[in-house]
């Protein structure tokens, strides 16, 4: 979408394009947590510099015009004919959108992989290497560089010490720590925070959730992640009873329990930092609830809010902050590239010593 129909970020993303308009660094780092619109925003800048008809911030390609990005349904227009509108934008944007343009290189981790591969990188390097052809620049996008392995990222190092001058690139990482500090010091930092409910209602608002109340909850327990309140509205739903359960039988927890637990619900490194995190909420609000006196409040008829209030009366205030504590180390573990099957036990057994050790 145009730079001034995104719903949050507009700001920083019209000063981004006003610094590439002028004095553009070679290569930008935009890094957060993820689901909250660093690539989104990555693409409406390409986007602005590439557009032949109106380049700017309200470049022509938005979804509900360009037939290649496909436009939320809504009750006025169902999927079907959402699917398939009327194309009315620019060669330059239908061709970025559907990764044609021939100044427009993106590269990231294929679904099959754990990691982008040097090849990729070396393909990229190769296409930077070449004047553009059309616009007045060459842009790159490089998707989850934390997955960057260290032959990638000391290949990418020889272009960002010496790039091209007709080349920009932006990557996108969750995570900054997995990269080499040689390679975050030759890049333009850009952080990106955690979006604020009202805007992820909003995103969830305009891809056509109507039910309030189903909105407020995905934005609450989303955790300022754009992707991960989609996935909630979308029937994606988190195992937050099946977590609360495991911490509430924590005591009893052996070695063997922390690995069917993590076994399950930590297979991979998204799944494991995105359950970090929904433990971390889930203690947050048991510790409110501790704090408050949990036995003022009023029964919930929610099965996950009763869990939750029983952990607080159930749990010592020690206990609960120290695993509370656990699961942000871990998440961060997980970050930094840390095995996530390996962190999930690490975490479930500290949770059950921290939880016997402070038993009341």
């Amino acid at each position: 979408m145009p730079l001034t129909g995104l719903r949050a970020h507009r700001e920083l993303a019209e000063r981004l394009l006003a610094e590439l308009n002028s004095r553009p660094s070679h290569a930008y780092l935009f890094s957060g947590p993820a689901g909250t619109g660093k690539s989104l925003v990555a693409t409406a800048l390409a986007h602005a510099m590439l557009c032949e008809r109106a380049p700017g911030a309200a470049f022509c390609c938005t979804a509900e015009r360009c037939a290649v990005r496909i436009a939320p349904a809504t009750a006025a227009r169902p999927r079907s004919a959402a699917a398939a509108p009327r194309c009315d934008c620019c060669a330059a944007c239908v061709q970025v959108a559907s990764g044609t343009h021939p100044d427009f290189i993106r590269i990231g981790r294929a679904a099959d992989r754990s990691d982008v591969l040097i090849e990729q990188v070396r393909t990229l390097i190769a296409q930077l290497g070449v004047k553009p052809s059309r616009a007045g620049a060459r842009i790159a996008i490089i998707d989850d560089a934390e997955t960057l392995n260290l032959p990638a990222q000391n290949a990418l190092l020889k272009t960002l010490e010496e790039p091209p001058g007709h080349a920009i690139i932006f990557m996108i990482t969750s995570s900054e720590r997995a990269l080499l500090d040689t390679v975050r010091s030759r890049m333009r930092a850009v952080r990106f925070g955690a979006l604020a409910p009202a805007d992820l209602e909003a995103i969830l608002s305009a891809r056509g959730a109507t039910d309030s109340t189903n909105r407020a909850a995905a934005a609450r327990l989303a955790r300022g992640s754009a992707a991960r309140a989609i996935a909630l509205m979308d029937g994606d739903a988190p195992p937050m009873k099946e977590l609360l359960a495991a911490i509430a039988r924590a005591r009893s927890l052996d070695f063997a329990g922390a690995q069917q637990i993590a076994q399950e619900y930590f297979k991979t490194r998204d799944e494991a930092a995105g359950h970090f995190e929904l433990i971390a909420r889930m203690l947050e609000e048991v510790l409110c609830l501790k704090l408050l006196g949990a036995d003022d409040i009023p029964e919930s008829k929610d099965e996950e809010a009763k869990l939750i209030t029983q952990l607080a009366g159930a749990l010592a205030l020690d206990a609960i902050v120290n695993c509370l504590a656990a699961a942000v180390k871990a998440r961060g573990a997980v970050d930094a590239m840390a095995n996530p099957r390996m962190q999930a036990e690490q975490f479930w057994m500290t949770a059950a010593e921290a939880i016997r050790d402070t038993a009341e």
